[in-house]
């Protein structure tokens, strides 16, 4: 007998299902399962594009994903976003360029197109590559 772990949607009967996307969790089938998070906080330099850098520790290059939070700032923006003014007027507070994974580190890449210095979290994701 083989056992498998299921958790299934709402009003779905996890025991005689068979679609696969009737389930949040089956463990017969490859999802992503986050194996790490965490908050990353640098500064980035004013009226400068900047590449950022964490090491991840692990083995392999693993997927992730983030999500960008100035300092001061309620919103988020996704890589490959910008943040603009309240009122949407003039050029973008920060850009969120671009979000990479290498043998060895995440790479955070950003514009701040402020005049001053700004702290810029970013909440990333790895995701366990799924075989």
């Amino acid at each position: 007998m083989t056992y498998q772990v299921r958790v299934s949607k709402a009003g779905v009967n996890a025991l005689t299902a068979t679609d696969p996307n009737d389930f949040i969790f089956h463990s017969a089938y490859n999802t992503f399962k986050i194996i790490a998070t965490g908050i990353y906080t640098p500064t980035v330099t004013a009226s400068s594009t900047q590449t950022k850098t964490l090491a991840h520790n692990l083995s392999y290059i693993p997927l992730v994903h983030a999500f960008a939070k100035p300092d001061g700032i309620s919103y988020v923006i996704l890589p490959n976003e910008a943040l603009y003014n309240p009122l949407g007027i003039g050029s973008s507070t920060i850009v969120f360029n671009y979000l990479e994974a290498d043998s060895t580190n995440i790479i955070f890449n950003v514009t701040n197109n402020t005049g001053s210095n700004l702290d810029v979290s970013f909440k990333y994701y790895i995701f366990e590559v799924p075989l």
